[in-house]
């Protein structure tokens, strides 16, 4: 075989080699193709700590009304208050603030395990205010069971006019221990901890009258008097609750609804003082005398709270949450209860109060000891109701 037959036949095996090989990478299957999953199933969340904030709008509910002041007439010869048919009252509904008041609330924890964490959480800031008065004439007259001054022919009533302001806030805080597990297809979660609730409450009642030029028994003209009762009431409520929630998530955990709720058996330290002050605010004199009464006592109380809450899943670390929140507490000290308990006695004591204007003098065997019949009402409750917005981050 000469050398160019051997050239032509190892190029010839070459080249058979060649398209061999290419017939095979053709009939060759093709790779698969890989798609990643989606940032919400590959997203276990692995976070150790969680914090939270929602603004609650929270409406408080009032079961009680009560009469604060009325207009009234003063007839001779007696000169005794009587009630003027049809005329405007003043009643614990005139100043109660039932509209939803904006609060705060904030959560943060951390995840001993997967399933166990620790919990800590605030809400409050909420304060509801109102206030409402009658104006009087001369005649007629603006009169209160709980203003007490004999002012002139001793019809405790006052020419001026009445007002009334009543305000309530409250503060929460706790720490829970928490312990999530599965229930078929939804999520659950059990917990118990302790818990500190505040709630602080004060009534007012002001009373105005400008003395005529009744010499010597009164005051020279234009010299108005003004008489104020408060009635403070706090209570610290400190104990053990336990609650629990359940809910679901739908479309890979993008959106969730959950129910929750927690019940506390408390014991509440509440204290409650009422007085009463009577002061010349024009025309010379600046004496001011207050009489007071009060009580504090720890009683038992109760506190009930449920929610519903819908998330949704902006991130895997990121949900925005609004839902619905109600809280019930029973055992509270509530002003108006103190001021109904005390106030009497406060009004037939103040008679001794310098700057209490009357044209007698009583016998002082007559008058009451200043605060005698103080006590301390622990039978009130609170309803607080409303929906919320927020945002839960995990990191």
């Amino acid at each position: 075989m000469t050398s160019r037959t051997c050239t032509r036949w190892v190029l010839a095996m070459l080249a058979a080699n060649l398209a061999t090989t290419s017939s095979a990478q053709e009939a060759a299957p093709p790779a698969p193709v890989v798609v990643p999953p989606t940032e919400f199933v590959q997203a276990a969340d692995t976070s150790r700590w969680y914090a939270g904030v929602d603004v609650l709008w929270l409406a408080r509910d009032y079961s009680q009304n009560m009469l604060l002041a009325q207009t009234v007439t003063a007839p001779p010869p007696d000169f005794k208050a009587v009630p003027l048919g049809g005329a405007p009252i003043l009643t614990l509904g005139n100043v109660t603030d039932d509209m939803a008041q904006p609060g705060l609330r904030v959560r943060f924890g951390f995840r001993l395990t997967d399933a166990t964490s620790i919990e800590l959480g605030y809400f409050g800031l909420q304060e509801w205010t109102a206030s409402a008065s009658i104006p009087a004439g001369d005649p007629p007259f603006a009169n209160s069971p709980f203003l007490g001054s004999s002012i002139i022919y001793g019809n405790r009533s006052f020419d001026t006019g009445i007002s009334a302001q009543y305000c309530s806030q409250i503060h929460s805080a706790e720490a829970n221990l928490r312990r999530s597990f599965s229930v078929g297809n939804w999520n659950a979660a059990a917990l118990g901890g302790f818990r500190y609730f505040y709630l602080s409450e004060q009534l007012t009642l002001t009373g105005a009258q400008t003395f005529p030029n009744f010499k010597p028994v009164a005051p020279p003209a234009s010299q108005t008097f003004v008489e104020q009762t408060r009635t403070v009431a706090n209570n610290n409520l400190f104990g053990a609750q336990i609650g629990g929630e359940l809910g679901r998530t739908w479309f890979d955990n993008r959106f969730g609804l959950a129910a929750n709720g927690k019940v506390g058996i408390f014991a509440n330290n509440a204290n409650q003082l009422t007085s009463n002050g009577a002061r010349l605010i024009t025309g010379g004199g600046t004496a001011t005398s207050t009489l007071a009464a009060g009580r504090g006592n720890t009683d038992f109380a109760s506190l009930y709270e449920g929610g519903i809450t819908a998330t949704v899943r902006v991130t895997s670390r990121i949900r925005v949450r609004g839902g619905y929140q109600a809280l019930f507490v029973q055992g509270l000290a509530l002003a108006p209860t103190q001021l109904a308990a005390t106030g009497t006695a406060i009004q037939k004591s103040s008679q001794l109060v310098p700057g209490s204007f009357i044209p007698f003098a009583p016998p002082p065997s007559t008058l009451p000891p200043p605060g005698t019949g103080s006590g301390l009402n622990t039978n009130g409750n609170l309803l607080l109701h409303g929906p919320f917005v927020g945002l839960d981050v995990s990191y």
